[in-house]
């Protein structure tokens, strides 16, 4: 049985509702790798470490305190609850040492990684983990915010058209996990919310990070006034994942000036690649440093307008500082050799670490061939982990 087969029949045999569901069509023939990415166990700790250190710095108060104005410049506060399923995605450089490409409040496959570990009867990176403690998250989250669900509690999973989103089968099964403990859950586009149905809590996989457009003023509303549990949010995407924060944690004394630790300084500077805001530094220094360097802009997602330094052109780079751009320390992604039907290949990867606050939760790999991530390439796609 083929791997795509086997992940399907673990769908159906978990989610009774997904009997009649299409999955063959749900689930691209290049979204699943075959190969197991394997590991030494030092580096699944590096993992967490970064993980709560990262999130120690969000929680230092004069770290929030920093960001006070510039989120009343966006029209929002501390809505009081953080941001379920995030990740932090990383390569892995020659000194096995984890080097962070960013932080994704809106991250993909947790749900579905976790799948995949149980369709291949693996061991979790993180052996406590469970969908059990995602029931619980998304119910701290509304601690947080000092509310108490109501029965049934109504909950809503929002992205731009989810039924046409590549991973709209990430989206059934939430759907389903969620109606699985007894809530009324319901998959809307984001336009649609509060029309026919008002939810108590919103998983929020739309990208519109700040909730600037247009469209989304309606539920931008709804999230300032505190009438909604929104996670992910726009100020956890602010305090972490806002590519602006990299810039600020290469500065010198911007992590003293918070209290940190000399260990927790060690491990951000180790991690995190040196980065530049091009908008204020000096564009031929950039210009002569750019072999060095990955631009991407400050607030895409994806590789949407991303560029490696060695290969852009004059005119491509003197339209950078126009798409808010970041220039950073390119760490060229790590590549395993794998036998394929067509002989030995290389892939290349990246690892994408979930956590809720300061835990790890789950580690998948994304294997690919080129210059980014695409989900397009004969047997990559998401992989599981095996740390020894």
């Amino acid at each position: 049985m083929s791997l795509k087969a086997e992940y399907i029949s673990q769908l159906r045999s978990a989610y009774k509702g997904l009997e009649n569901e299409p999955l063959e069509s749900h689930i691209s023939d290049n979204l699943l790798s075959p190969f197991i990415v394997e590991l030494p166990q030092s580096v699944l700790k590096q993992a967490q470490d970064v993980v709560s250190t990262l999130f120690a710095l969000r929680e230092k108060k004069s770290y929030q305190l920093h960001y006070q104005e510039l989120a009343g410049m966006k029209g929002f506060k501390d809505p009081g609850n953080k941001s379920i399923m995030m990740s932090y995605d990383f390569h892995l450089d020659e000194q096995q040492n984890l080097r962070l490409i960013e932080v994704n409040t809106n991250a993909s496959f947790l749900a579905l990684g976790t799948e995949l570990y149980k369709a291949r009867k693996l061991p979790m990176p993180v052996s406590d983990f469970s969908f059990d403690e995602t029931r619980q998250d998304i119910l701290t989250e509304m601690s947080l915010q000092g509310k108490k669900p109501h029965s049934p509690f109504k909950v809503a999973i929002t992205d731009d058209k989810p039924s046409e989103q590549r991973l709209f089968i990430e989206f059934l099964v939430y759907n389903e996990l969620f109606k699985s403990w007894g809530w009324d859950s319901r998959i809307v586009d984001y336009r649609d919310l509060f029309k026919d149905f008002s939810p108590e809590f919103i998983y929020n996989r739309y990208t519109d990070f700040f909730l600037n457009e247009d469209s989304s003023t309606i539920l931008r509303e709804k999230f300032v006034n505190g009438e909604v549990c929104l996670s992910p949010n726009p100020y956890e995407y602010l305090l972490l994942a806002d590519k602006q924060r990299m810039i600020e944690w290469s500065q010198e004394g911007f992590l003293e000036s918070h209290g940190m630790t000399a260990e927790q300084i060690q491990l951000i500077r180790t991690v995190v690649p040196h980065s530049y805001d091009l908008n204020t530094t000096d564009i031929e220094t950039i210009w002569a440093l750019r072999k060095k360097l990955f631009f991407k802009p400050k607030n895409a997602f994806g590789s949407k307008q991303s560029y490696k330094g060695a290969s852009i052109s004059r005119k491509a780079f003197d339209e950078l500082p126009k798409a808010d751009t970041i220039g950073q320390e390119f760490v060229q992604a790590p590549e395993l050799p794998f036998n394929t039907p067509e002989g030995s290949q290389n892939f290349k990867y990246d690892l994408r670490c979930y956590a809720y606050q300061g835990r790890l939760q789950l580690v998948v790999a994304r294997l690919y061939q080129g210059q980014v991530t695409n989900l397009r390439t004969p047997y990559g796609g998401f992989a599981c982990v095996l740390f020894k």
